[in-house]
């Protein structure tokens, strides 16, 4: 009788036996390309770079798109490291870590502000940082169509030997990591790699795939009504001793009055005025220190001084641009702004 129990080897090999699937919480390829499209448009070209604190010689190459478990992180990063921990808000609400090499950090630093003190350094790589994804915030609010705004929570130098908390910061266990390089001048460059949490990658994903889908169910069902609405052609019998008799077809009045009335609305619309806003920055106070207001209290802004501010009409972002003089009058000189069917679309 031959013996079916399995040999303690086989055992062993059953129960050191390790699981190679892909866990649920993880990013898929359709998050990863949405990733790809919002952020190339923001980090591939020079959207980020608009900003005064940047040269033109400055470029970015990449991002590098993966994913990568808590553990994995930081394993091909070299300390002494700046950690930089920001948030996005908006569209994109979800926290952010980002984490570049001190020294090349501080030797870009150097070559922008002029600095060698490390202090002084320390405060301006946190500065370049503010800028480049405030800015890329602004990008990101023009390519999808909704606002979208970053702030940066605080920065800190991770030395050899220490690790970073991430359980004070965020439970997730996967994130996408976008590895993109910075170039100043001909020699200096700092690496960049930013982390964003697996999860609300994931609801942003649902969230724009859930947009497209209910526009392509729009135009289907526009496109259903207006063949619907097509008159259909009817014919009589000829008759061997009488005439070919058939139905007249009428032309639509309607859509040709509907064609021909939409440049004469539009025009009509061309001197209703509206309300141009130029907003500086936003803030947030509690009302004790509403209340402790006087003449001559500051109030501090959440934008850097240099960063491109925001056009509105009627209260809907149109375009970004700088602050100018005009004479003794505050004026602002537009430096990007929306197409003509995307401003007629946000003043609807």
């Amino acid at each position: 009788m031959k013996d079916e129990r399995l040999s303690p080897e086989e055992m062993k090999g059953l129960l050191n036996k390790t699981d190679n699937t892909v866990p649920e919480e993880t990013l898929g390829g359709h998050e990863l390309s949405v990733l790809k499209e919002l952020f190339c448009t923001a980090f591939g070209g020079t959207a980020a770079l608009r900003d005064p604190l940047f040269p033109e010689t400055a470029a970015i190459k990449g991002p590098v798109w993966s994913v990568k478990s808590k553990d994995e992180l930081f394993a091909e990063t070299e300390t002494p490291v700046y950690v930089a921990l920001g948030e996005y808000s908006g569209l994109l609400k979800m926290p952010q870590i980002v984490t570049l090499d001190q020294a090349e950090a501080d030797a870009v630093a150097s070559e922008l502000s002029d600095e060698t003190d490390s202090d002084k350094l320390f405060a301006a790589v946190q500065d370049m940082l503010m800028r480049l994804f405030g800015s890329s915030a602004t990008a990101l609010s023009m390519v999808s169509g909704q606002e979208i705004g970053y702030s940066l929570s605080g920065m800190d130098i991770l030395e050899a030997g220490q690790k970073f908390p991430f359980t004070h910061f965020t439970k997730e266990q996967w994130f996408a990591e976008a590895l993109f390089t910075l170039t100043v001048g001909d020699r200096q460059n700092v690496a960049f790699r930013m982390y964003l949490p697996a999860g609300p990658c994931r609801e942003l994903a649902e969230e724009l795939a859930g947009c497209e889908q209910a526009e392509e169910t729009k135009e289907t069902q526009d496109m259903s009504s207006n063949e619907q609405q097509q008159p259909e052609k009817t014919s009589q019998p000829a008759d061997a001793n009488g005439p070919n008799v058939q139905s007249v077809q009428f032309s639509s009045f309607d859509e040709i009055a509907a064609e021909q009335s939409a440049p004469n609305n539009l025009d009509m619309l061309l001197d209703i005025p509206l309300q141009v806003t130029v907003e500086l920055g936003r803030t947030k106070r509690m009302v004790k220190e509403i209340l402790e207001m006087s003449q001559g209290s500051i109030v501090e802004l959440d934008k850097l001084a240099g960063e491109p501010v925001d056009i509105l009409i009627n209260n809907k972002l149109i375009a970004v641009g700088e602050v100018v003089v005009i004479d003794e009058n505050f004026g602002v000189r537009v430096t990007d702004i929306l197409s003509t069917a995307e401003r007629i679309s946000k003043l609807r």
